[in-house]
């Protein structure tokens, strides 16, 4: 029994002269430190989407974390970007290392683009505007604002220039993290897409030779130009955005009218993309956003559609995981959306998304439901 008690006693004595031997000779080393871990190690993922597949590494070009100690205090920021030069959020094994943490437990939001937010700054495209917090200033101080115009009408225009948003992700830690001078402390951070790219086609059924998009002007008209510090939306202003982007494309074959008889030429189909911050899905409808098309020709709305209502449709085919509109919404990022006229009135819409092969159709009768 004696001798159980010593040998025991031996191995935990040696234990604890390895575990010393290995923190002195780790704080003894001073050209080098790459052997002794230490600080706080934070690695990304983007796997909040419909393909459920971590997309960070090809999708990911610059992210930037806030940190905020126990009591909610900013503490400090970093920032990493994939540059000309080197790209290494490419890398799949890429962490963040903050090395300069007191001892203590601390929170984290993480917002992320495409390029570093500097550069962002330097386009002509409308911008998501970060107000960051100061020294000792709360995480609520954290906003992102999409550049806007006040128009005549109290609302405000989204003017993008021609251009594309910015891929604005946000993430956040939700339980503290604690961090130790005497072993390294890592964690994951899991980040959501804000923005959404819709592309909008146009059809004529009973002429498709008189289909042109310069003949329409169209808008998503939402509340969702400012988020906060934890994703949430601010829907204090309401907002419009107009395409980025319209063309006309023409049919490859001769185009006829619903009967069949031959018009005499191709039909045209017309294009415009669209790209808005996050997309919320209401309790109340009145409450949801909009996307209208108006005739020039006739100043008649030949659509008027909510918007999450109808994206959101597409949730039923991922029956195994039975996401709820909004998390099927922040879940998908680039939808498509090809509506149907018939002397320039809706007859119904086809609804699909990219990557994914869920398409249906939503006859006129259902959305107005």
């Amino acid at each position: 029994m004696n001798n159980k008690k010593a040998t025991k006693g031996m191995a935990w004595l040696c234990a604890a002269l390895v575990t010393v031997a290995a923190t002195s000779s780790c704080s003894m080393m001073t050209d080098n430190l790459d052997y002794c871990p230490y600080g706080l190690y934070l690695t990304f993922k983007y796997d909040y989407n419909l393909q459920r597949a971590d997309m960070f590494n090809d999708h990911v070009g610059a992210v930037t974390v806030y940190v905020f100690d126990d009591e909610g205090r900013f503490v400090t920021k970093r920032e990493e970007a994939n540059t000309s030069v080197a790209a290494p959020l490419k890398n799949h094994s890429y962490t963040m290392h903050i090395s300069d943490l007191p001892e203590g437990r601390y929170t984290i939001v993480a917002l992320a683009g495409q390029t570093a937010y500097s550069q962002q700054l330097t386009t002509q495209r409308a911008k998501f505007v970060r107000t960051e917090p100061d020294a000792g200033q709360a995480a609520e101080t954290i906003s992102i604002e999409l550049e806007r115009k006040a128009m005549s009408d109290g609302r405000y225009a989204i003017e993008n220039n021609g251009l594309p948003l910015d891929t604005l992700w946000h993430g956040r830690l939700t339980e503290p993290v604690s961090v130790s001078p005497l072993r390294p402390t890592y964690d994951t951070i899991s980040l959501v897409r804000d923005t959404k790219h819709i592309a909008v086609s146009l059809r004529e059924l009973d002429d498709p030779t008189t289909m042109d998009i310069d003949d329409y002007e169209m808008t998503i008209i939402d509340r969702n130009a400012r988020l906060r510090w934890d994703n949430a939306v601010d829907e204090t202003d309401r907002v419009v955005y107009t395409p980025f982007a319209t063309w006309n494309t023409d049919d490859r074959t001769p185009a006829t009218d619903i009967s069949g008889k031959p018009l005499g030429g191709v039909g045209h189909i017309g294009h415009a993309n669209f790209m808005t911050s996050r997309i919320l899905y209401h309790d109340n409808p009145q409450d949801d956003g909009r996307l209208v098309v108006r005739s020039k020709k006739t100043d008649l709305e030949v659509v008027n559609v909510n918007l999450p209502d109808l994206l959101s449709r597409l949730a039923i085919f991922e029956d195994r995981y039975r996401y709820s509109p909004q998390e099927f919404l922040d879940r998908g990022y680039d939808y498509q959306l090809e509506f149907f006229l018939k002397g320039g009135k809706l007859q119904y819409v086809n609804i699909s998304i990219s990557v994914l092969s869920w398409s249906m159709r939503v006859q006129q009768v259902e959305m107005n439901n």
